[in-house]
């Protein structure tokens, strides 16, 4: 995911919270809020509730490669917490989560036709 991609204000971080749009599952929480740009921006939040600071830098990292391949519809400030489970999570389950909370917002971009996806 590119540098400028990431959400780094605490003050936009505390609007997304705020807002009422919130997708939830097992392993992550999504919540999103409408911005004025023409780029998605994303915030990871990972919390000690998920582990030691290894395991909290492995869950980031990951998020950041499932959100860096994955194709999310421009315009919109984007913030993933992590929940407890997902530091015990491979890469795939957490791909499917992110996957599954993208779907469930409406915020996936549909693949091109005639390609199929990995999910």
């Amino acid at each position: 995911m590119r540098r400028e991609l990431r959400l780094r204000s605490s003050r936009r971080f505390a609007q997304i919270r705020k807002e009422r749009r919130a997708w939830v599952n097992g392993f992550l929480v999504l919540k999103a809020l409408p911005n004025d740009t023409a780029e998605t921006r994303f915030g990871l939040v990972t919390s000690r509730h998920v582990g030691n600071a290894v395991v909290r830098n492995r869950v980031r990292r990951r998020l950041r490669e499932i959100l860096r391949i994955v194709s999310v519809k421009p315009g919109w400030d984007l913030v993933f917490i992590a929940r407890g489970r997902s530091a015990g999570s491979d890469y795939h389950r957490l791909q499917d989560a992110a996957h599954n909370l993208l779907r469930r917002s409406r915020l996936l971009n549909p693949p091109p036709r005639g390609e199929t996806t990995q999910c």
